[in-house]
């Protein structure tokens, strides 16, 4: 995980953190006394397919091909802050965008590393066809996507998350987030700070070695705080 802070001339401070979480077939288990990701109570009885199927490929018209899929994973993070006292996050149209783009190129790019191969260093926040670094990206990301804009400071982290072979789904992104990465995923998802967050999940790999793989889903989610 990497921060990246910059000062605007008029003295906002933007501010973005990248956490990647990617995992392909099989899913290491569970650490000792982490439990399976629940959804929020609130959210009432969505489905089989917000939470253990993947996404589809296409999100379809308005994106209502991936809301299940987009509400699971909704669901299932705010449980996760609702456990510990924490507001729960709101919707955001700006960074929503922000998140559909990046997982749009990454599938069309499928430049995401093997984990499993500890000498590919590519780094998943950035895209290797546009400039700067992953931290740098996040925030342009973020900020082209007009968050906060006349906003007094603004902070934002992306996570991300690929699977496959029963690992697509939203459950168990959320999972591998809270209960198994070591990258600070949790630490990001439990940040008492955040306010709002963007979720685009799709069927597919970001990663070669996924391509053309069953029941593939890869999710990229920003979350972030606006001070106005």
């Amino acid at each position: 995980m990497g921060m990246r802070i910059r000062r605007a001339p008029a003295a906002a401070l933007l501010a973005a953190a990248a956490a990647a979480a990617l995992a392909g077939p099989p899913l290491p288990a569970a650490a000792a006394g982490s439990a399976a990701a629940q959804p929020w109570e609130h959210c009432g009885e969505l489905g089989a397919d917000a939470y253990d199927r993947p996404p589809p490929a296409d999100p379809g018209r308005f994106g209502y091909g991936v809301l299940p899929a987009t509400a699971g994973v909704h669901c299932l993070i705010n449980a996760e802050r609702r456990r510990l006292g924490l507001r729960e996050l709101t919707d955001s149209g700006e960074l929503r965008e922000a998140a559909n783009r990046h997982v749009a190129a990454a599938l069309a790019q499928k430049w995401w590393p093997n984990p499993q191969d500890p000498d590919d260093k590519r780094d998943p926040h950035r895209n290797p066809q546009a400039a700067g670094t992953g931290g740098e990206q996040i925030v342009n990301r973020i900020s082209d996507a007009g968050y906060c804009r006349g906003g007094r400071s603004w902070g934002g982290y992306e996570i991300t998350y690929n699977g496959w072979a029963g690992a697509g789904t939203p459950r168990a992104a959320v999972d591998w987030w809270l209960n198994r990465s070591t990258g600070g995923h949790a630490e990001i998802i439990r940040d008492p700070s955040l306010t709002e967050f963007g979720i685009a999940p799709r069927g597919g790999a970001a990663e070669r070695r996924g391509a053309g793989a069953s029941d593939a889903g890869t999710y990229v989610v920003v979350l972030g705080r606006c001070e106005r």
